[in-house]
């Protein structure tokens, strides 16, 4: 157990699960009332002066132009704070019963997430191009985590299921 001193105590994981399911929540509603909805947030970015970022011919006024245009979500950016946030909560926490085992498990599930989400990306390089490209890249970004938690979890209960059958026997 010498390598869990970057792990976060076992508490944070009810955290993480608590913001993920308000995240999932959030990412319905935005779906059922983005049409039906007047009011956007991007008209928020008007109550913090943020259309006047817009640089007039300097080095970045292509970078603040597209990063603060009409198309900006403040709702959706801050989904994907809260998706990232509870993804290193649940993935990273220790559990009650962290012995040699689970943290030989957590590594080899991380690798594999690894070799999973560089699969899914090569896949995406050959096959998708153009603006579905840039969603396939968006989505990278929480899928290696995402994948991790879903590797070590179902692992840790195989092994746990994997016991309890050879102990009935």
């Amino acid at each position: 157990m010498k390598n869990t001193k970057f792990l976060l105590p076992s508490g944070y994981k009810k955290s993480g699960w608590w913001i993920f399911g308000i995240t999932v929540v959030l990412i319905i509603l935005h779906f059922i009332f983005q049409s039906q909805c007047d009011f956007s947030l991007n008209n928020l970015r008007e109550l913090f002066g943020m259309e006047r970022l817009e640089g007039k011919g300097d080095l970045f006024s292509g970078f603040l132009s597209s990063s603060f245009g009409p198309n900006d979500d403040l709702l959706l950016t801050f989904i994907g704070i809260l998706l990232i946030v509870a993804g290193i909560f649940i993935g990273f926490s220790r559990n009650k019963e962290d012995d040699e085992f689970i943290e030989q498990l957590r590594y080899e599930s991380l690798i594999l997430s690894l070799y999973i989400n560089s699969g899914i990306v090569l896949f995406c390089l050959i096959f998708v191009w153009g603006l579905p490209f840039l969603w396939v890249m968006m989505i990278n970004i929480f899928s290696i985590l995402y994948v991790f938690i879903i590797c070590f979890y179902l692992r840790l209960y195989l092994n746990k299921r994997s016991i309890r059958y050879e102990k009935q026997d």
